[in-house]
This record gives C-alpha cells, structure tokens and sequence, in this order.
C-alpha cells in the first residue's frame, strides 16, 4: 500500500486504484454478466425493481477476468494492509442497473465495533472489517449515479439520528458524494464507510461488480450459500482457493473447537 493510498483511504474511508482491468477484461466481464444476469422483482431496499434492477451470481464459473482479480496485486497490495495478511473472500457478484432504477440507499457509516464494522488507526496500522472491492467496467462520471458514499462517515462514533436520516443520508443532500471511476479501475472502501448508490441515469446500463473481503477468523455473509463450487475451485491457482477457506475461531480456550486447518493450504 502507497503512502497516498493509506493516506486517502484513512480520510476517505475508500481509495480508487486504477489500471486493475484492461479494456478487455471489462467488456469480457460485461458479456458474461449480461449472459447470465437475471431480473430481480425487488432492490436491497424493497423497491419494485421493474425491470431496471438484474443480478449475476456464481462468477467465478464463468472463468476469466473473475477469477484472476480474486488476488489481483494492486488489489491484495491495499486489502492486507488495512484487514490483515490472512484475507478471506466473502463474497462476489454482480448488480445491472439500468436508467432511472430505484437508488440503493445510503447504509453504513458508524463504526459500532464489531468485528464486521470497525474502523481504528493504531501504531500507523489501519484497522478495518469488511471490505468491498467496486470494480468498474465502464467509465462512471459523477453524475451518472454509481458509487455514492460520505467520505469520513467511517470513523463517526454515532449513528445518523433516525429523524435526520431522510435529509443526511439523501443522493442529492448536503453530505452525499457521487464518486467517479475511469474504466478498468477498482474503488475499494471500508462496509463502515456510508455507502450507496443514486438512481442511474445513462443510457448505458450500469455493469457493477462486487468483491467482498474479510479477516480469515471473521464472517459475514453465509459461507456455505456463497463459496464457489467445485468446477470453478478446480479453475483456480492453489493461492486463489485459500481465499475460500473456512473461517476459524480466532479466540477462546484451547479446548474449544478452532477449525484452524485450512481446506487449502
């Protein structure tokens, strides 16, 4: 990690990092994605989805560029840095949204300590949870409604007041920043960081895709309904399926059960 990313990521609570993609690799993942999305009745926030809202699941059984930018240096370089050397990937997937979908609301944005959602400097080493890793396929202005967060609302001790919600954590309100992204490039932010994303509004579809990390002793999403099955493990490199490793018990007496033997070594 450069001194200028740990030092955008601190006061951010995200950084972009560019050239992760080539051209080709973006418009290979967005003919897949395309291929095998499929409509989602609903958004994350309940919102009828009326045909602007699409998922793509179980990337990584579509081959390549998903499963070389499981440990992408650029990309591996920051994420064991600010979680640790010990990287698990939660989760992946991919979100299609086309012009005037629903926004997916602003959430996040109140480091409460637990393990999934903290944020802390101490003896200048970054400490955070869960990790996304945004990938963009396409050029993304800052108008066009992809990635929205509050830079700094990682390290907030307090939750936005539920009465002040509306207004504080509103796409067009005084505090919300549309980020924009050069193609090919990767903004990677802490799940602590308020994050979302405002109605798209380009005719081009918008082709998001998502990598989620962890610490190897933590867990979020449910590890048994997100882990690759075994035709796209068989495809990876032998580093690439530690990634997928079950989560130990970090902690606790000797006597319990620490699930510390890796599936891959």
């Amino acid at each position: 990690m450069t001194e200028r990313e740990r030092y955008l990521f601190d006061l951010q609570g995200f950084v972009v990092v560019e050239d992760v993609l080539s051209d080709t690799d973006c418009d290979q993942a967005i003919d897949k994605i395309t291929t095998n999305m499929t409509p989602m009745e609903k958004t994350p926030d309940g919102y009828d989805a009326n045909g602007t809202w699409y998922n793509a699941g179980s990337l990584f059984n579509y081959g390549q560029p998903f499963i070389d930018l499981i440990d992408h240096p650029k990309l591996v370089s920051v994420l064991s840095d600010i979680i640790g050397p010990m990287l698990r990937l939660e989760s992946a997937y991919s979100f299609v949204r086309y012009k005037g979908c629903p926004p997916f609301e602003m959430h996040g944005g109140h480091r409460g300590g637990r393990v999934n959602f903290r944020y802390y400097v101490q003896n200048n080493q970054i400490h955070t949870g869960l990790t996304v890793v945004a990938f963009a396929l396409q050029d993304i202005a800052g108008e066009d409604g992809g990635f929205a967060c509050i830079p700094g609302s990682h390290k907030s001790d307090f939750a936005v007041p539920a009465d002040e919600r509306k207004e504080l954590f509103a796409h067009n309100g005084p505090l919300v920043q549309n980020v924009p992204m050069p193609k090919g490039s990767a903004t990677i932010f802490t799940e602590t960081l308020a994050h979302g994303a405002a109605s798209w509004q380009h005719e081009t579809p918008r082709y998001g895709l998502f990598y989620k990390y962890n610490d190897r002793a933590a867990i979020y999403h449910d590890q048994n309904d997100r882990r690759p099955d075994k035709a796209a493990i068989d495809m990876m490199t032998k580093e690439q399926r530690c990634y997928f490793n079950t989560a130990w018990q970090a902690f606790g007496p000797e006597r319990r059960n620490r699930n510390d033997v890796p599936d891959w070594e």
